[in-house]
């Protein structure tokens, strides 16, 4: 496999199982003196049914953000429950990939601390820095381009997606397909993103799409930075957190996120009448995965493990499918003919080619946009 971060995306996906039971044993028996807080694999931890049993033994999952409509988190989260009698304890008054990692420093050696983290890429990397993250592997990662985990182990990418222009046709004229489109008086007091950039992957990776739309690219993310200024200054961009209660209100008719989620808002919306139109721009998009990881003082270490376990499944893969997403394992489901093909067929075409940044590009980006986001853009 490519290991480079060069990648050209086709048009159903961004690149290229197991069966899940078990049985009875302590968490620190079958895992050794470290417990399975200490196993880097499911392997090394002792096996799955022991993982199982040790799971099923703690009996919960602490998660935060994972809102049902996202990535199919509620389906994931339902199966995943029905399957092992774990109960998910999901905390979703925040979610941004800031918010779980103040949770997890807030919350040391805290019963309600987190389990699993669901963070951009950057983010995991800044925590993983920080001795935050617990070295594990799914068994599944021999299907997963290098490129797309952590060298140490720490995280592993597991879905991803395309920023896209999300549109109320009832509600706007003319919708945008592209950013330059955007800067047009018709649209003012109309465009929003889903949070904070320099707090969230979804609003971060929105400016360094504009910025390539704008000129920019990969180590230039002042492009997009300027760009959202001037919607912000001339009234078009607005401070709001758009969701789809927002573009049902009319507060947000046009919403820039990521396609799975605002493929998910046009379904939501869709009984109330909404005509909710989403186009990936046709002068730039970024693409970018999330990044799954385990807390290093996760107070439900088997637990976590085996939420990972069942999401790099081909049953969790094809639930995250059914979201609209790109699961990181889709190459390895289609070679193995387990994809769901109805799932598949519903993602939109993506014809441009694209470029994954490295880390070292990711990090400058976000600190320059962490610096100068707030000033920028008045909230």
């Amino acid at each position: 496999m490519n290991t480079s971060h060069r990648r050209y995306l086709p048009a159903i996906l961004l690149v290229g199982a197991i069966g899940l039971s078990g049985c009875a044993s302590t968490s620190t028996d079958a895992a050794g003196d470290g417990g399975w807080a200490a196993a880097t694999s499911v392997e090394a931890g002792g096996g799955l049914d022991s993982l199982v049993s040790a799971a099923q033994d703690e009996g919960t999952l602490n998660v935060m953000g994972l809102y049902p409509d996202w990535a199919n988190y509620g389906v994931l989260v339902e199966e995943f429950t029905a399957t092992y009698g774990i109960e998910v304890d999901n905390d979703t008054s925040a979610g941004s990939s800031q918010d779980q990692i103040n949770a997890i420093k807030n919350r040391i050696g805290q019963s309600r601390s987190l389990d699993y983290l669901d963070t951009g890429v950057s983010f995991a990397n800044s925590a993983s820095a920080e001795g935050l993250l617990a070295e594990y592997r799914p068994a599944t990662v021999a299907d997963i381009d290098p490129a797309l985990t952590d060298t140490d182990g720490r995280w592993t990418n597991q879905y991803g997606g395309y920023v896209t222009i999300g549109c109320d046709a009832a509600a706007v004229a003319v919708c945008p397909t592209s950013f330059a489109e955007l800067d047009d008086p018709q649209y003012a007091g109309k465009v929003a993103l889903t949070g904070n950039p320099a707090q969230g992957e979804s609003g971060f990776n929105a400016v360094w799409a504009a910025a390539m739309a704008m000129g920019g690219s990969l180590d230039d993310i002042q492009p997009g930075i300027d760009f959202m200024a001037e919607l912000s200054a001339s009234g078009i961009l607005i401070p709001v957190e758009a969701n789809a209660g927002t573009l049902e209100t009319g507060e947000t008719p046009i919403i820039i996120n990521w396609d799975y989620l605002n493929l998910a808002v046009a379904d939501d919306t869709a009984a109330a009448g909404v005509n909710f139109q989403v186009a990936i721009p046709t002068d730039g998009t970024m693409a970018s995965y999330y990044a799954a990881s385990i807390n290093a003082d996760a107070p439900h270490p088997a637990a976590a493990r085996l939420w990972i376990e069942f999401m790099y499944s081909d049953e969790g893969q094809n639930i995250l499918l059914n979201g609209y997403t790109r699961p990181v394992r889709f190459d390895a489901l289609v070679e193995s003919g387990a994809v769901d093909t109805a799932a598949a067929d519903k993602l939109p075409s993506v014809t441009i080619g694209f470029e994954f940044p490295s880390e070292a590009q990711r990090s400058a980006a976000n600190l320059l946009l962490a610096e100068k986001w707030d000033a920028a853009v008045a909230s």
